[in-house]
């Protein structure tokens, strides 16, 4: 039986079943996340750390990719970690998918450093100096680089990684070249990259990024991901993924 609070929504993914327990007002998961969920590189036996899980919607969306893993969502915020439990549990997902309140950056002493081969994160994609952060922390927090920076949540991917490992994540285009500076320092090197358009003839906002902990240069620059087709209406790669591929 699933218990709402009086602020809380219940929403379906429309993939595979999947519901969410959101905040009425606060921060919801937005399209990133599920652009990230299929970017990343998902292999049977994976250990995954979702960095600032939120809602924990990248954690169960992986779940409908892969049948033999287990993973961690790491969120700092004990309310929305309560509430992403429980959208876990709600999906019976428990024995595969662990919630845990903390910070990133000491999360490699809880869980274990050099014992993940796979790693994402949503991060926030806005400096404090950049806007008025929202009046509710949720958001805030999401947004804005208040409780952690880009660094921060690159050297807390390279920590969890062993050796070969993948750091996958999601992030305005115009930052590619700082997150390349910091990969490279935490000794993770860009494998693969897809620039996000929302129409075709649109610059790309945003961009994928997948990174290996000490592998050789390699990079593999992937076709545009567009994802409108016209306004309203998204493109057949991501209707594929509700299995709306024939609407």
């Amino acid at each position: 039986m699933v218990i709402l609070k009086t602020d809380e929504t219940l929403d379906d993914l429309l993939i595979k079943g999947l519901k969410l327990i959101q905040k009425n007002k606060g921060f919801r998961f937005t399209l990133d996340s599920v652009l990230l969920a299929h970017f990343a590189s998902v292999k049977e036996g994976d250990r995954i750390v979702d960095l600032g899980t939120g809602t924990g919607v990248i954690p169960l969306i992986l779940s409908t990719r892969v049948n033999k893993y287990r993973a961690w969502g790491v969120e700092l915020q004990q309310e929305i970690a309560e509430m992403a439990d429980r959208s876990i549990r709600m999906n019976n997902l428990e024995d595969a998918i662990t919630i845990y309140c903390g910070d990133i950056r000491d999360i490699h002493r809880v869980l274990g450093g050099g014992t993940f081969t796979l790693v994402t994160a949503n991060p926030p994609y806005c400096s404090p100096q950049e806007g008025q952060p929202s009046s509710l922390e949720s958001r805030a927090l999401a947004r804005h680089e208040l409780a952690c920076s880009l660094e921060d949540v690159v050297s807390g991917a390279s920590k969890l990684l062993n050796y070969q490992g993948r750091f996958a994540f999601i992030h305005r285009a115009e930052r590619l070249p700082d997150a390349f500076a910091l990969l490279r320092r935490n000794q993770l090197e860009p494998r693969r990259l897809r620039f996000i358009h929302a129409f075709i003839d649109k610059n790309a906002r945003h961009v994928l990024v997948e990174a290996r902990k000490k592998a050789a240069p390699d990079l593999k620059v992937l076709p545009p991901l567009i994802v409108y087709e016209k306004p309203g209406r998204y493109t057949r790669e991501i209707l594929n993924w509700y299995g709306k591929e024939d609407e």
